[in-house]
């Protein structure tokens, strides 16, 4: 197998994710994350907006959901930039190596945390080590 081979097989492009639904508007109200939804979801952005609203008024936890979701999706106009390095890159492996929507793995790594502070940590750091990297499943099969 030549250089030119092996690189091209070792590269990751973003065709292993090749369409994301779960992502934020670049020019919505707050962080553009109803609006973002709503475009790649089908869903009205008022109809989110006003789910979101009464979240607040009625549970108290739209703020926190919405802070979560604002950090962890990723904005449309940025899409290229969606599988970078946030915190040892563990998401962005799991995404990766899983083929799944990087703003969903994020989200639910935070949320995970928020449920069991402590696990979740340690959790994260055992899966620095042991979730490999989409270059080395692929060197595996």
């Amino acid at each position: 197998m030549t250089t030119e081979t092996m690189n091209e097989n070792t590269t990751t492009t973003p065709k292993s994710t090749p369409h994301y639904r779960w992502t934020r508007a670049s020019d919505g109200a707050l962080a553009g994350v109803c609006k973002g939804l709503g475009q790649s979801l089908g869903i009205e952005t008022w109809i989110l907006r006003v789910i979101w609203i009464v979240s607040v008024l009625w549970f108290g936890t739209g703020i926190l959901l919405y802070l979560i979701l604002a950090i962890c999706l990723p904005r449309v106009d940025r899409l290229d930039q969606a599988l970078d390095r946030k915190l040892l890159g563990v998401c962005a492996r799991i995404a990766k190596r899983y083929q799944l929507e990087v703003g969903i793995v994020r989200t639910g790594a935070v949320l995970f945390l928020f449920v069991t502070f402590g696990v979740a940590i340690l959790v994260y750091g055992l899966c620095y080590f042991l979730v490999p990297t989409a270059d080395e499943s692929a060197k595996s099969l």
